[in-house]
């Protein structure tokens, strides 16, 4: 699936991070936290606005590096459904919080454009999940 992707907060930072990466450097007792483990392979509707362009736009999973860990405001859910999919995943990380320089060195970052259409696991969009 083609879409663009946006930032819940217009300040946070875009950016692809390898899934290498993200299981090696990502705290994943955080991620798994709320059962992101088995997850339906589906995207919900509220993932996506679409614009006037008939381009659908997908928020990006956001986190935050707090206390030497990465956190998930918001996004568990749509990290876990891109994870099987995808060797490199789109992520936000949080302005206020911003990773350290030495946090970022260890991942495998590059940036992500919001210009720039992305290319999405073509799953089915649902309403709502059981």
């Amino acid at each position: 699936m083609r879409c663009l992707p946006t930032l819940t907060i217009d300040s946070d930072k875009p950016y692809w991070v390898s899934k290498k990466s993200f299981f090696e450097q990502f705290d994943q007792s955080d991620f798994y936290c709320r059962e992101s483990k088995d997850v339906v392979a589906a995207y919900l509707t509220d993932w996506f606005e679409m614009s006037l362009d008939k381009i659908p736009r997908f928020n990006l999973p956001a986190v935050q590096y707090i206390g030497g860990k990465t956190q998930f405001i918001s996004g568990r859910h749509r990290m876990a459904v891109l994870l099987p999919y995808m060797d490199e995943l789109p992520i936000a990380f949080a302005s206020l919080n911003h990773p350290s320089d030495e946090f970022l060195r260890r991942l495998i970052l590059r940036p992500l454009d919001l210009n720039e259409p992305i290319e999405l696991p073509d799953l089915p969009i649902k309403d709502c999940l059981p």
